[in-house]
């Protein structure tokens, strides 16, 4: 046997940072994630024998692992240390059960920093696989399986085979829906605010009308709904005499938000930065990590996948002395400031944070990659404030009044800025008062009102859906971002303008779905299993009990589903009016895969059916029969499809962007990458490997010349000098 231990960790990342903290006594390998799972091609539950799973080996991982299996035949102790959380629990277990033999001894490690002191401190600590962890992490792979394996066969019998229903997936696109239902039967209700300035000692203040005759006259439910109603108001208002009738000054008090979790992260990242939900967990998962400063490879953030807003004294004693030492004891809270989580929270890590608050974004700036430190900034800036003295503002509020009416309006003065001084995109102070005005007499300047419409409720955007998940109890923080990438993936939900709207296919699939089974998709339902599966992770339910409690309403709506299938499915068919052109049945449109399509109604004598996508013609012809080419949405989205009937040929969409590599006559083309995502790269690959995975558009550049430009999250912006468009 080799002296010193083994340590088997996730990622050759993590690896490269704990080599520099273990030393020469330990060797360490990554397993590179999951290792296990149920099989792909059958249920892999024993669902008669307490639903105990059949796991095998990932395909892509059999190499992997008997690549561990020889290096841990040298050694008696292995060290298993995954993600502190329920599914690097499982990865640990999963490792164990493969690598165990006669003599060797497993011991787990956790850590919520990768940090010199955290690591070597979890190595004194190191205890057993915790199976609490693990069978709720079993429980959820478990339901997540027997929903999919059970439910999807009516999906395939109803819209077309491939499709696949999911316990959490298919509540989020529920939510999608109905937010989508909302605002295509919202009615807009008209309403007329007014408005008026009114002068004093050379001093202006613009107010809102608030109060006519003691009774509400602000806001979208209570400020008058016409203009014939405006039209007899604003005479009144001219004809008054007017006086300041009241000032009144209050001090507020403005308190830090608490420090990041899961959910408020990717809100925080898509409204500041412009990320996904994805992509923010990308960066956050390579900060946590570890990346090169000063040729120390280190950990600059906590564990990212967290619903507490719990934080270490130690941490919140750092934080002190940074802020100390940094802005003077006037910067200081009397005692460190804690927070509450919400109820449901699991708490089990700390909120997100820096390892170190003294490490600023300033301190990193050139030795980690822009959009690292951006999300950096974003953490530190959360954090440090979290724990910094409150803001102090004088609020100043002012009634104007001439017979009836009342006018008011307010404004603040910021005394002490407090925690704004290191994160003052938390807090958006008004415009301060007029400090010369007093109670007395005061002139009407001008008095308008205009025409405006409540409006519908927005659609979600996806780190407002993780929001909403977390709202609703639906989702952990390591699920949020899987859930939506597999709707998106199933193109049940399309994101058009920043924003996620149901596909055709994901309306019949959410309607069916709720219609069938509404026991098991309601969403009070799913946030119960997984408080279910919480109580699995603290040893109060057993792994048999959860999936017991879901197994029952599934066999009860799975019995229900078969008498109702035949009324559902026909209710997704819609009359044509047309006949089919083999046998005269009347053609049904129907929700399909790919988009909807035109069926026999005699089905399945006859068999006729066609795409019901209107073919819009690409202006090319087919090279193989020269028959016009049309664009066409597949199962891997656009792509340019002969219109011959007898002809097969396809090409990938293009864009109408000439390639901009010199000498290259190809032109920019979209295709799809391995997991899904759409790319840009030239007609002439692999000759030429010219790729964005931003869309172009054939607009030169102003400053620089450069052929074409890219879509971002903030508009245009050239990909030469990365200037947006139109600056020069």
């Amino acid at each position: 046997m080799s002296a010193g231990s083994l340590v088997i960790i996730e990622s050759p990342a993590k690896a490269r940072t704990l080599r520099g903290y273990l030393g020469g006594d330990f060797e360490i390998v990554a397993s590179m994630g999951h290792v296990r799972d149920l099989p792909r091609q059958r249920l892999g539950v024993s669902t008669d024998s307490g639903f105990k799973p059949q796991y095998t080996i990932l395909p892509e991982k059999r190499s992997t692992i008997e690549d561990l299996r020889r290096i841990a035949k040298k050694y008696d102790t292995i060290y298993l240390a995954a993600d502190p959380d329920r599914e690097g629990e499982a990865i640990c277990w999963h490792l164990s059960e493969l690598l165990k033999r006669d003599g060797v001894k497993f011991k787990r490690l956790k850590f919520n920093e990768i940090t010199k002191d955290a690591v070597l401190g979890s190595l004194k600590k190191a205890g057993e696989i915790d199976m609490d962890l693990v069978d709720a992490q079993q429980a959820r792979r478990v339901m997540d399986r027997l929903v999919g394996y059970r439910i999807s066969p009516y999906l395939w019998r109803a819209i077309s085979s491939g499709l696949s229903a999911g316990r959490v997936q298919s509540v989020a696109l529920r939510l999608v829906q109905e937010r989508e239902d909302q605002i295509a039967s919202f009615v807009p209700v008209e309403y007329w605010p007014v408005k008026a300035r009114f002068g004093q000692g050379g001093e202006e203040v613009s107010t809102t009308l608030v109060r006519i005759a003691g009774k509400r006259a602000d806001g979208d439910r209570h400020a008058p709904g016409s203009k014939e109603e405006v039209d007899l108001l604003l005479p009144g208002i001219r004809a008054e005499s007017w006086t300041l009738s009241s000032i009144e000054r209050r001090e507020a008090t403005l308190r830090p938000l608490p420090p990041f979790i899961t959910s408020t992260l990717q809100q925080g990242a898509s409204s500041t930065l412009g990320l996904s939900p994805s992509r923010t967990m990308s960066l956050a998962q390579e900060l946590y990590e570890g990346m090169d400063i000063g040729g120390e490879h280190s950990g600059l953030i906590t564990y990212m996948r967290t619903d507490s807003v719990r934080i270490a004294p130690e941490a919140q004693q750092a934080a002190r002395e940074f802020l100390e030492a940094a802005f003077g004891p006037g910067m200081l809270p009397p005692t460190p400031r804690r927070f509450r989580s919400s109820s449901g929270s699991q708490d089990a890590h700390e909120a997100i944070r820096p390892t170190d608050p003294a490490r600023t974004p300033e301190m990193l700036k050139g030795r980690i990659p822009d959009q690292h430190l951006r999300l950096y900034g974003l953490i530190w800036r959360r954090f440090t404030a979290s724990q910094a003295s409150d803001a102090i503002v004088d609020r100043t509020a002012v009634t104007f009044t001439g017979g009836v009416y009342e006018f008011r309006a307010t404004g603040e003065a910021l005394r002490s800025r407090g925690f704004l001084t290191i994160d003052p995109g938390q807090a958006s102070i008004e415009s301060p008062m007029p400090g010369s005005l007093a109670e007395g007499r005061a002139g009407l300047l001008d008095v308008t009102a205009e025409q405006c419409f409540t409006k519908p409720p927005s659609r979600f955007t996806e780190a407002g859906l993780v929001a909403e998940m977390k709202k609703l109890g639906i989702g952990r923080p390591s699920t949020y971002v899987s859930i939506i990438d597999t709707i998106r993936k199933r193109s049940y939900v399309v994101l058009s303008e920043k924003r996620l709207r149901p596909t055709e296919l994901g309306t019949a699939t959410v309607r069916l779905l709720v219609d069938l089974f509404p026991a098991i998709f309601e969403t009070s339902f799913t946030a119960s299993m997984e408080e279910m599966l919480d109580s699995v992770a603290s040893g109060g339910t057993s792994y048999e009990e959860a999936v017991s409690r879901l197994q029952e309403p599934l066999e009860l709506s799975l019995k229900s589903a078969v008498e109702n299938l035949g009324r559902v499915r026909s209710g997704l068919s819609r009359q044509t009016g047309e006949k089919c052109p083999q046998c005269g049945s009347p053609l049904l449109l129907k929700p399909g895969r790919f988009g909807s399509y035109l069926s026999c109604s005699d089905y399945p004598s006859c068999r006729f059916r066609k795409s019901a996508e209107t073919a819009v013609d690409s202006g090319r012809k087919c090279p193989d029969c020269g028959s016009p080419l049309v664009f066409r949405t597949g199962r891997f989205g656009r792509y340019l499809g002969c219109s011959g009937a007898a002809c097969r040929h396809t090409e990938p969409a293009p864009t109408g962007v000439a390639c901009p590599e010199e000498g290259c006559s190809g032109e920019l083309v979209e295709r799809r990458s391995k997991k899904g995502r759409i790319f840009y790269s030239c007609s002439r690959f692999p000759e030429c490997r010219h790729a964005s995975w931003r869309k172009p558009v054939a607009r030169r550049c102003e400053r620089c010349g450069f052929p074409y430009l890219e879509e971002t999250a903030k508009g245009l912006m050239c990909p030469s000098c990365r200037k947006p468009a139109g600056n020069s």
